[in-house]
């Protein structure tokens, strides 16, 4: 596999939320009204909980990818309180974002709560570098990767398995045009795929680090203005949405920019994380292609699991190191 020309940067973009915040609880209650009482699933408190997964996650890209360019972190009115610890070299990487920076001229979508909407925006951070990596805080580097992992010179990597489309019954084409319902993995992809023309297979991909670029978000929205005020709109996870992942992915397989590789692996926990998952923990270490882990709503785990994972982490990731007083 060839490897990314050394004269094009890759930067890393991180989507956060510290859901804990009094400031972000009183806006989402605030847009929900009633429906407060009893959340939506596309507002569950599981979304937007935090238990320390940025700060891994961001030391894992410094270690395990330190020929990284800059770090990207959007946030809404949020910024991580690490942050103001960290030595002078290892923060002028790091940059925050806000949602009204990418939502610029279309802060009448904001503020939003729905990652579809955000992800929609995410090419548009100003000095991004084409080349970039997209990472849910939930998503780490557990060892070293290399440019050619994601970029070649032809496009991007991807991982994922090819899947016959999804096809919906016209009672549910129905339903999603009146928008009841709510968008599951396989549908998101699917549909993704036949926006971008490619309607006889989709790339099914899991939760990893996704090699994506901004010329190709670029170019599509230049041919389809309707369609970033529209998918950007949605301030909830709504089934009238696309995935802009998986458009990115598709539109980069149809122009033939896209490599599929099986490596790295990726090791996946569950939310009932338990016995199996702390042996899963012990022989990733063994294997030399699994290079990502999801820990997904880790806010869901017992406290024995949590405390179990977290020493993982601090010995095959490492904290970030803190400038000195």
């Amino acid at each position: 596999m060839s490897f990314t020309k050394s004269d094009e940067p890759i930067d890393a973009v991180v989507t956060w939320v510290d859901g804990e915040d009094p400031v972000h609880e009183k806006k989402l209650e605030s847009y929900l009204g009633r429906r407060a009482k009893k959340r939506p699933k596309a507002a569950a408190k599981t979304r937007y909980a935090d238990r320390g997964e940025l700060e891994y996650c961001l030391a894992s890209l410094i270690r395990f990818a330190p020929w990284l360019r800059r770090i990207y972190i959007v946030t809404d009115e949020q910024t991580p309180g690490f942050l103001e610890t960290l030595p002078s070299d290892v923060a002028q990487s790091v940059s925050v974002v806000d949602h009204k920076i990418i939502f610029q001229d279309f802060h009448n979508n904001l503020p939003t709560f729905n990652s579809l909407s955000i992800e929609t925006m995410l090419w548009r951070i100003p000095g991004l570098a084409n080349n970039f990596i997209y990472f849910n805080d939930d998503c780490f580097l557990i060892k070293a990767v290399e440019p050619g992992n994601f970029f070649s010179d032809d496009g991007v990597v991807l991982r994922g398995t090819f899947r016959s489309p999804v096809r919906r019954r016209p009672m549910r084409k129905l339903a999603r045009w009146f928008g009841i319902g709510r968008p599951t993995r396989r549908t998101l992809q699917s549909e993704a795929a036949a926006l971008a023309g490619l309607d006889d297979q989709y790339l099914d991909v899991d939760h990893i680090p996704h090699p994506m670029r901004v010329s190709t978000f670029r170019d599509f929205f230049a041919r389809h203005p309707e369609q970033l005020g529209r998918n950007s709109s949605f301030p909830l996870r709504d089934v009238r949405q696309f995935w802009p992942i998986a458009l990115a992915n598709h539109l980069e397989l149809k122009h033939h920019s896209a490599q599929i590789s099986s490596v790295p692996k990726s090791l996946y926990l569950s939310v009932s994380a338990g016995t199996c998952d702390r042996e899963s923990l012990i022989d990733v270490e063994g294997d030399p292609d699994c290079k990502f882990l999801c820990a997904q709503s880790l806010d869901k785990v017992s406290d024995e699991f949590l405390g179990v994972w977290k020493a993982w982490m601090d010995k095959t990731v490492g904290r970030l190191t803190r400038a000195p007083n």
